[in-house]
C-alpha cells in the first residue's frame, strides 16, 4: 500500500480542522454561558439555592459523563465509516449510538434522581438538600436528549458539518436566559418556580436542541445517503458491544481528569480558605481556555478515523500532525495571556477594591505561570488523546491518564506540597511534571499504534493482491 494513498493537500486538511473546530469553539461557548447564566438567576433567590444548583449541575455532569464519554465513540465509527466509502455503516453506526445513548440514560437519570437522598449520607444542610430536590429531579428528564444530541453531534462532526452545532449552541443560550427567568421568578402570568424553574427552562432548551440538530439531520441535502433513522431500524449486538467497548475507556479516562483535579483542590484546601479560593479561580480560567484544545480534540478524532477508514496512514498523521500544530498554537496564546496579564485576569473574578480579597488574589496572581504551564501541556495532551481514539485506541489514553496524571502528578505534587512544604505551588508543580510526562508517553503511542495500523493495512494489501 502507498503510504500517500488518498492524501489530500495539507492546506485544504488544515482548512477542514479548523471547519470543524471553530464552530465548537463557540458552541462550547454558548453551553457555558448557559451555566454561568442560570448561576446568576438562582444566585438572585439567594445563597441556599446557589449552593443547590451548584452542587447539583457538578454532579449532574459527573454523571453524564458515563454516557457521553461512551456515545462520544459514535463519531470516529461514522468518520471511519465515510472514509472507507461506506454510508450504511456510518449510518447504522449512529443509529446503533441512539440505542447506547437510551441505555445508558437509564442509570444516570436515577443516580440524578436520588441525588439528594445521596448527598444526605454527605451530612450536607437539610435546607440545601430540599432544594437539591427540588432541582434535580426534574433535572433527570433532560439526560435522555444530551445524551442523543450527544450522538448526533457526534455524526455532524464526522460529517464536517458543525456550523450547525453553533447555531443551535446560539439559539439555545438566549432561549436559555429567557425561559428561565420567567420560570424561576415568574413572569407574564405564570407561576414562579423558583429552583425547580431553571431545571424545567434546562429540560425545556435541551429537549428544543435535540429536536433542532435531529430535524437537520433528518433534511439536510448533505446527509443523502447516510441519513440515520431516528427510530433504530434494528439492534445489532454486536455494534452496542463494540461501542461500549471503546466507550468505556473514554468515560473513565474524562473521570481521571475530573478526579484529579477534585482531588487537587481537596489538598489546596488544607492549606487555607484564600488558596483554596485562588485555586477555584485558576480552575475556571483553565477551563475556559481548554475549550479550544477540546473542539480540535474533537476534530482530529474524526479525521483521523476518517484517514484510516481510506486506508491512508498518511492522511492520519498528516491530520493529527496539523491539528497538534493548532492545538499547541491555541493553548500557547492563552497561557501566554495567563502568564502575562494574571491581575488583570483574575480581577474579572474578584473585586479587586475588598480588603477581604486580597489574600486570595496574591495567592492566584502568584499561582497563574504555573497554571499557564500547566494549561499548554494539558490542551496538546487532550488533542494527541483524541487522535489516539481515532485509531479506535481508547485504552492508551486511560492509563496513561493514570500514569501522568495520578502517579506523577499528583504524587510529585503531594510531596512537594506537604512534605517539601512548598504549598500550592509545590502542587502545580507536580501537576505540570504528570502532564508533561504524559504528553511524552501519549506521543510515543501514537506513533506506535500508527505503525501497527500501518503495518496491518500493508498486509492486508499484500493478501488482497
Amino acid at each position: 500500500m502507498q503510504s500517500t494513498k488518498h492524501l489530500p493537500p495539507r492546506s485544504q486538511e488544515a482548512r477542514t480542522i479548523l471547519s470543524i473546530s471553530l464552530p465548537l469553539v463557540a458552541a462550547y461557548f454558548a453551553e457555558m454561558g448557559m451555566l454561568i447564566t442560570d448561576m446568576i438567576i438562582v444566585g438572585h433567590l439567594g445563597s441556599n439555592e446557589l449552593a443547590a444548583v451548584g452542587l447539583s449541575a457538578d454532579w449532574f455532569y459527573v454523571l453524564l459523563l458515563m454516557g457521553m464519554g461512551v456515545v462520544s465513540i459514535v463519531g470516529v465509527l461514522a468518520a471511519q465509516s465515510l472514509g472507507a466509502n461506506d454510508p450504511a455503516m456510518a449510518r447504522h453506526a449512529v443509529e446503533q449510538g441512539l440505542i447506547v445513548a437510551t441505555l445508558m440514560s437509564v442509570p444516570v437519570m436515577l443516580g440524578i434522581w436520588y441525588l439528594a437522598p445521596a448527598l444526605g449520607f454527605a451530612r450536607q444542610d437539610p435546607a440545601v438538600l430540599q432544594l437539591i430536590g427540588d432541582y434535580s429531579r426534574p433535572l433527570a428528564m433532560c439526560v435522555l436528549p444530551v445524551l442523543w444530541f450527544a450522538v448526533l453531534r457526534s455524526f455532524v462532526t464526522a460529517m464536517a458539518r458543525t456550523w450547525v452545532i453553533m447555531l443551535i449552541a446560539a439559539v439555545a443560550l438566549v432561549l436559555n436566559l429567557a425561559i428561565n427567568y420567567v420560570l424561576v421568578f415568574g413572569k407574564f402570568g405564570i407561576p414562579a418556580f423558583g429552583v425547580a424553574g431553571a431545571a424545567y427552562g434546562t429540560v425545556i432548551v435541551n429537549w428544543l436542541m435535540f429536536m433542532a440538530l435531529a430535524a437537520h439531520v433528518v433534511v439536510a441535502p448533505a446527509f443523502r445517503g447516510c441519513r440515520p433513522s431516528l427510530l433504530p431500524r434494528r439492534v445489532d449486538r454486536k455494534m452496542l458491544a463494540e461501542i461500549m467497548h471503546l466507550g468505556l475507556p473514554v468515560t473513565l479516562s474524562q473521570i481521571l481528569g475530573g478526579g484529579m483535579f477534585t482531588v487537587a483542590a481537596v489538598f489546596v484546601g488544607a492549606l487555607s480558605a484564600d488558596t483554596l479560593a485562588a485555586q477555584q479561580i485558576v480552575y475556571t480560567v483553565i477551563y475556559v481556555a481548554l475549550s479550544a484544545s477540546i473542539a480540535i480534540g474533537d476534530a482530529v478524532r474524526v479525521r483521523v478515523a476518517f484517514g484510516i477508514g481510506m486506508q491512508s496512514v498518511a492522511a492520519a498523521r498528516q491530520s493529527a500532525n496539523i491539528a497538534f500544530a493548532f492545538g499547541a498554537g491555541a493553548t500557547l496564546v492563552a497561557s501566554g495571556a495567563l502568564w502575562l496579564f494574571p491581575g488583570q485576569i483574575v480581577g474579572v473574578f474578584l473585586d479587586t477594591a475588598e480588603a477581604a480579597n486580597a489574600g486570595a488574589m496574591l495567592i492566584a496572581v502568584a499561582l497563574a505561570p504555573y497554571a499557564a504551564a500547566f494549561q499548554l501541556f494539558d490542551g496538546v495532551l487532550l488533542v494527541i488523546a483524541n487522535a489516539l481514539r481515532g485509531l479506535r485506541d481508547t485504552r492508551s489514553p486511560l492509563w496513561i491518564a493514570a500514569a501522568g496524571y495520578w502517579l506523577v502528578g499528583l504524587g510529585a505534587g503531594y510531596w512537594l506540597c506537604f512534605v517539601e512544604d512548598l504549598g500550592a505551588t509545590g502542587l502545580w508543580l507536580g501537576l505540570i511534571a504528570g502532564s508533561a510526562v504524559a504528553i511524552v508517553m501519549m506521543i510515543l503511542r501514537f506513533q506506535r499504534r500508527l505503525e501497527q495500523v500501518e503495518s496491518k493495512l500493508s498486509e492486508a494489501t499484500l493478501i488482497a493482491g
